[in-house]
């Protein structure tokens, strides 16, 4: 910061600081360095000049705070400014700085015409002096603002998706957090929050507000945690229809309940507007004057449908799909239940049949059909030699509690179209989630996950992790002198190190030469062990001219640690000191 000036004065007895040392803490990672004699403010700038990098004064001067505010409205662009001055103030710093931490910004110089960034970082050298160092990280800071800027595309990816929902909700069932995507402008007008703390206790009292009264107790209990986790644990995929109020009238909306690929944690939750279909199939019903005349209309969209006199289980059968007849069913008979478990045997797919042959037990049929007056199943039909979705549809015709409609439908298009947008909606959140370069976690991620631990800090549940932080050494020296697409497999060769040590946590890279891992399970109980093999492989790397880092691990103390920022801080400024110690020749 400081212009180059004439000065024979003296910064003290600590002035004596070797070249050695200032070399070790430089090591090719900053452009300049300040000493700083706090009792005096006096200070030297250092730097390494010249092709072979040889550490040189470039200048001193007699307070350096005061040569700051000279310089910052000469050299700092304007935005910046303030918070630099902030950052230079001695009392502040000093504050910051106490107990050995350090002290970092993010800045930017103005340059030609626009700007670059730099970055600085301060640390207490002694009681009486600090050290600050100036580092350009333009490239760095731009290629991460490039992969925001890839996220956001992958994010709008994942709307687009959703379009054909009225809202889709993405819900941790380990901490209820959840966020919503909303393509309707009806629906956005509930007021519902984009996200949220808890997705359960928020529909708990959406039900009460925006539900139709005759479907409100039913919803509630659908949407319990444990009565939802627990049905989709049994077919993978749950399906609700109800009214809700939508621009101010009662619509009938249809809810689907499916986990993201590979994501036990996590579900999906997305409305659908089926109001015109709905009431469509209600004016059919309405407008039919017999039974039979009901099901001969059904049957001209629906596989098969059954009559069934629950009195004494006498059945008709009526079909107008070629492929069902040839499931060879008979068209009426004495006992639908018996001739039902029978026919099940050799027609449900095999990996269906144990939940259908519980569900299409006369007792369980009658006291699902009991709780609402209607019930539906969706399993899988052997059809035409592959198994086909279809959905049996149960429902009692008005003022007859002697007889029930059963209906089968072919599903399977839209299923499989369904199976398609949970696919592609679970592989772009993950691409959101990923980093292009190494494929690890990226900060979006980290920072997710950080914000789920943090709930599990503030609920005081028992926790047990730990922190890794990660710095590559000598990545901006690589770039400078041997081109990016170099730095760039430097960077993977140091990922995979990282990946091979912590092979039970997730990785995330959180900058351009910056790595996390969060330690849980056998990874945190051999941390001890994996940060001695780790070391190892550095002193054999460093040996060989290979790929090094640093690394810092803390681990959570609930008695000192109230959010994860703190255990961070405590494994970065770890970090830093085993980059100091890595770099001595005494490691």
């Amino acid at each position: 910061m400081a212009e180059p000036v004439n000065y024979e004065g003296k910064l003290g007895s600590n002035e004596l600081i070797t070249f050695s040392t200032l070399a070790l803490a430089l090591a090719n990672d900053y452009e300049s360095i300040y000493y700083i004699n706090t009792e005096n403010d006096n200070y030297v700038e250092y730097g390494m000049i010249g092709e072979n990098k040889k550490l040189t004064v470039l200048s001193k001067g007699d307070d350096f705070f005061l040569d700051v505010t000279y310089n910052v409205p000469r050299l700092v662009y304007e935005p910046d400014r303030e918070s630099f001055l902030l950052f230079f103030n001695k009392r502040a710093m000093l504050e910051q700085l106490e107990n050995g931490k350090a002290y970092t910004m993010n800045y930017r110089l103005i340059k030609d015409d626009g700007f670059m960034y730099y970055q600085l970082k301060a640390i207490s050298s002694d009681s009486n002096s600090i050290i600050v160092g100036v580092r350009n990280v333009d490239e760095q800071v731009r290629r991460e603002k490039l992969a925001a800027a890839e996220s956001r595309i992958f994010a709008e990816i994942s709307m687009a998706l959703s379009s054909r929902y009225e809202v889709i909700y993405y819900i941790d069932t380990q901490t209820n957090h959840y966020t919503e995507y909303s393509s309707s402008k009806e629906y956005s007008q509930l007021g519902v929050n984009k996200m949220g703390q808890d997705f359960f206790a928020t529909a708990m009292h959406d039900i009460q507000l925006y539900i139709d009264p005759e479907d409100r107790e039913r919803m509630m209990k659908a949407v319990d945690k444990n009565s939802l986790l627990d049905a989709l644990s049994q077919t993978g995929m749950v399906s609700y229809t109800y009214k809700q109020l939508l621009d101010g009238r009662s619509q009938y909306v249809t809810m689907n309940i499916v986990r993201p690929k590979n994501d036990i944690n996590r579900i999906v939750i997305g409305v659908l507007n089926v109001d015109k279909q709905v009431r469509r199939e209600q004016a059919a019903l309405a407008e039919s004057e017999t039974y039979s005349k009901i099901v001969n209309a059904l049957a001209k969209r629906y596989e098969v449908i059954y009559y069934v006199d629950l009195g004494n289980d006498n059945y008709q059968e009526y079909s107008a799909s070629e492929k069902y007849a040839k499931l060879k069913v008979g068209a009426s008979g004495e006992d639908f239940f018996a001739d039902t478990q029978e026919n099940m045997k050799k027609d449900i797919y095999s990996e269906d049949y144990p939940m259908m042959a519980k569900a299409m037990e006369k007792q369980q049929f009658m006291h699902d059909l009991n709780e609402t007056g209607s019930t539906s199943i969706t399993y899988r039909l052997m059809l035409d030699n592959r198994p086909q979705y279809v959905t049996l549809f149960a429902i009692r015709p008005a003022e007859d509690s002697q007889h029930v409609i059963i209906a089968v439908s072919n599903i399977d298009v839209a299923k499989q179209r369904e199976m398609e947008f949970r696919a592609a909606l679970g592989n772009a959140m993950d691409m959101a989630n990923r980093d292009a370069l190494t494929k690890v976690k990226n900060k979006h991620a980290y920072t997710h996950a950080a914000n789920d631990l943090n709930g599990e800090i503030a609920a005081k549940r028992n926790m047990e992790f730990a922190l890794a932080v990660l710095d590559i050494n000598g990545l901006k020296n690589i770039n400078d002198t041997r081109g990016h697409r170099v730095g760039d497999e430097y960077i993977k060769s140091c990922c995979r190190i990282i990946c091979s040590t912590f092979k039970h946590s997730p990785v995330f890279r959180i900058g351009g030469d910056e790595f996390a891992v969060i330690l849980t399970g056998e990874d945190f109980e051999r941390r001890e062990e994996l940060t001695a093999s780790f070391s190892e492989i550095m002193m054999s790397n460093k040996e060989r001219g290979l790929a090094t880092l640093a690394l810092g691990i803390a681990a959570f103390d609930s008695s000192k640690d109230s959010s994860v920022e703190t255990v961070f801080e405590r494994a970065d400024n770890a970090m830093y000191e085993n980059k100091h110690l890595f770099k001595s020749e005494h490691f």
